[in-house]
């Protein structure tokens, strides 16, 4: 106030501009007007000057970087597959180029300040790492975090000390979901095995889904993920190698599982599902199911041979021994009759003794050999002379039984022959039983004519 009185309503400072309005040439229009000229001889009004292209190297670092942020927005379980990979091909060739000026850089500083320092070999366990998970499918997503924690979080992390006693939190651990996780992977293997070999009997479904889900083949993917490495412990300490440490770092595996389920409901267990297929598919491509081409090959072998006197044994020719976990058994069958005793006609393998049967009286029919091939031949012969006896018998009992009225022949029934003997017994037990049934009612006529009689001399004596 005091300064615009002493300046008679001015401003005692006086204009801001007041310095540079005095160099301002009369002819020229104030700084920033239209048509204000520079020292350069450039006029504000004139257009802007565009700038300079980028250069090919500086558009391949623009996007690698644009790449980097798409992928990093676009990896949710719900994005497009093809379309991340493709992103990060683009992204690899794109880095995989050579830079001039970098590299013309790099060589300059290679020639002044050459790295002294050594080479460090990749340690042989990350080695072994690296080449076991190379060619093992994506790890799917658990894509609820408290989930993904509990995985990789031993109860030991949970623990807390009250009067000195350890107690346990209400946190989730990885011995909870494992528990979870290990009936959902049984499922998972016994769906998949019921499916794609629907051929192979039950015990040797069960044989190959215990070996699908026992610790040992979980154990190995586990490691080649790197679970081990993630896992939160305290105050415990593994043996490495041991029996409990195995056990530790498959359940780590059965609880990812879990998690991967329970984490979506809707599409976790397909997605489960379709991992543990591939996970479990070279596994699975060694399962070798045992043909048997003639089920019946017992029964067909009897059938060859068999007659009075003549007897097939099966009985094993070696121990039974197993075999990457499978049980097998050796099995002969052994032929005696005739002037043959205890001739080998076959032998076979199987899981059981009667599947180890089967195959030898299979392997028996295909060889085919001379001992079967004449025991056949022998019992063929023995059945035709025996027929031709029967057919003899039977005309020379028809000739010693008579003729009838017009000279022919009345044969009786023999007993030989089973069809016209048990037609024959029929017809006299019918003719039996219509006997008895003439023989009931003429004495029951005969009774009642009696009671008639005697009744009419009754009443005629009443009458008289």
């Amino acid at each position: 106030m005091a300064s615009q009185k002493r300046g008679n309503s001015s401003n005692h400072y006086g204009d801001r501009n007041q310095h540079f309005n005095k160099k301002q040439r009369s002819d020229q229009p104030p700084y920033g007007r239209p048509g204000y000229t520079t020292l350069t001889g450039a006029s504000t009004s004139s257009p802007a000057r565009p700038e300079p292209a980028l250069s090919a190297a500086e558009l391949q670092t623009g996007l690698v970087s644009l790449l980097d942020r798409f992928v990093a927005a676009e990896t949710t379980p719900m994005a497009d597959k093809d379309i991340l990979h493709h992103a990060q091909e683009l992204r690899t060739l794109l880095n995989a180029r050579n830079n001039p000026t970098s590299t013309e850089a790099q060589r300059e500083l290679d020639e002044k300040r050459p790295n002294k320092a050594a080479n460090i070999a990749i340690p042989a366990y990350i080695q072994r790492t690296v080449q076991a998970s190379k060619d093992l499918p994506p790890l799917p997503p658990i894509s609820e975090p408290h989930l993904l924690e509990a995985v990789f979080t031993h109860q030991s992390i949970h623990k807390a000390k009250v009067n000195g006693h350890h107690v346990a939190g209400m946190d989730v651990d990885y011995e909870r979901l494992e528990f979870v996780g290990d009936a959902y992977i049984e499922l998972l293997a016994t769906r998949s095995l019921y499916n794609r070999f629907p051929h192979v009997d039950v015990p040797t479904l069960s044989f190959w889904r215990e070996r699908l889900v026992d610790n040992l083949a979980l154990g190995k993917f586990s490691d080649a993920y790197g679970f081990p490495d993630r896992l939160q412990y305290k105050d415990i300490y593994w043996e490495s190698g041991s029996k409990a440490w195995r056990k530790v770092v498959a359940d780590i595996f059965e609880a990812y599982v879990a998690g991967v389920i329970l984490s979506d409901p809707v599409n976790g267990f397909s997605t489960a599902e379709k991992w543990l297929d591939e996970l479990w598919a070279p596994q699975m491509l060694g399962f070798k199911e045992k043909v048997v081409e003639n089920l019946q090959a017992r029964d067909d072998l009897l059938k060859m041979v068999a007659i009075q006197g003549v007897s097939l044994k099966y009985r094993e020719e070696r121990p039974m021994k197993q075999e990457q976990g499978i049980q097998k058994y050796f099995m002969g069958v052994y032929y005696t009759g005739w002037q043959y005793k205890d001739e080998w006609l076959g032998s076979g393998e199987g899981q059981s003794k009667a599947q180890g049967s089967v195959a030898a009286a299979a392997d028996a029919l295909k060889r085919n050999g001379v001992v079967l091939q004449d025991a056949a031949r022998q019992k063929n012969e023995l059945q035709a002379t025996r027929a031709k006896d029967r057919e003899e018998k039977e005309k020379a009992e028809a000739a010693e039984n008579g003729t009838g009225e017009q000279g022919n022949a009345v044969p009786k029934p023999s007993t030989t022959n089973d069809d016209d003997g048990e037609s024959y017994s029929k017809k006299r037990k019918s003719d039996d039983v219509e006997e008895s049934l003439d023989k009931k009612s003429k004495k029951k006529k005969e009774k009642k004519e009696k009671k008639e009689k005697k009744r009419k001399a009754e009443s005629e004596e009443v009458s008289s």
